[in-house]
């Protein structure tokens, strides 16, 4: 989903468009935590008129608009989409600020959000790695700093997969290239944090 919105994004700036300055009486925005990374965050602006829906900023309206978030660790970006990455777990006040650029005295701001990242850890005990786009890999979420070594072992002992690195996300293939079997495989994680330290099953359908 946010290959998508990146993509689309993307193509907007290359379209042209005809762009009509909206009437904006408040602005805001929303946060979503990123799927592998739980430092993460994705930032959405929106605005509303009146008592109207919100409606969220488009990449053209850059032509008419600056935007500069602080995300309250002293990090500042800009543009109407922003992908910020926190350094630390905790709650964070971000805030949005809209700039007309035909008129630099028309500014509204947001009000200061809490934004809470924590130190979550998920790992799955099923993956389907079919193509299908579905729960197709396994991924381990931790905070994307700290570095995880992940091993995959089948039932026979052999290892199959093995890597080091701050974010996990497995295909179900070997180093070769090759699809491993279904089945029941069992996994060693371990990192410099204990928190992140951990064995289990994982089972691989394809199939479903």
């Amino acid at each position: 989903m946010h290959n998508y919105l990146r993509i689309l994004l993307l193509f907007c700036s290359l379209v042209p468009v005809t762009v009509l300055k909206a009437q904006i009486d408040d602005v805001s925005f929303e946060y979503e935590v990123e799927d592998l990374s739980s430092y993460q965050v994705i930032f959405r602006s929106f605005y509303r008129s009146g008592t109207g829906p919100e409606v969220f900023f488009a990449a053209a309206d850059t032509l008419l608009y600056s935007f500069e978030w602080d995300f309250g660790d002293g990090n500042t970006g800009g543009g109407p989409v922003a992908v910020h990455s926190y350094a630390s777990a905790g709650t964070y006040n971000a805030v949005l600020t809209v700039t007309s650029l035909t008129d630099p005295g028309e500014v509204f701001v947001s009000g200061a959000i809490p934004v809470t990242v924590d130190d979550s850890f998920e790992v799955p005990n099923v993956f389907t790695p079919d193509g299908d786009g579905i729960n197709d890999s396994f991924i381990v979420r931790s905070d994307g700093v700290t570095p995880l070594t992940v091993t995959i072992i089948d039932r026979g002992g052999t290892v199959v997969y093995k890597h080091t690195a701050p974010v996990i996300n497995w295909d179900g293939r070997t180093a070769a290239g090759t699809r491993v079997s279904p089945g029941v495989y069992f996994y060693v994680i371990t990192s410099p944090e204990p928190l992140y330290n951990k064995t289990g099953f994982v089972h691989i359908l394809y199939n479903r």
